[in-house]
């Protein structure tokens, strides 16, 4: 399972299933493994439908910013 894990589209696409289920917290703590593994996949999530329900979190502006990615 840590291979599976150590792949950054990984993280990002278990953060996918955990923004989906409205798990905010566990979402963003995977997101943030995503960006320390550089996920490529970080510069769609403002269109990935699956990450529509962490929009309105701040967390999710704060992330954006970080990645240089306008709101």
């Amino acid at each position: 399972m840590s291979q599976l894990i150590a792949n950054p589209a990984n993280a990002y696409q278990i953060a996918e299933v955990y923004a989906f289920r409205n798990q905010f917290d566990k979402a963003f703590e995977w997101l943030d493994r995503a960006y320390i593994r550089r996920s490529g996949h970080l510069s769609g999530m403002k269109v990935d439908p699956l990450m529509k329900n962490v929009h309105q979190d701040p967390r999710f502006g704060a992330l954006l910013k970080k990645l240089n990615l306008p709101n």
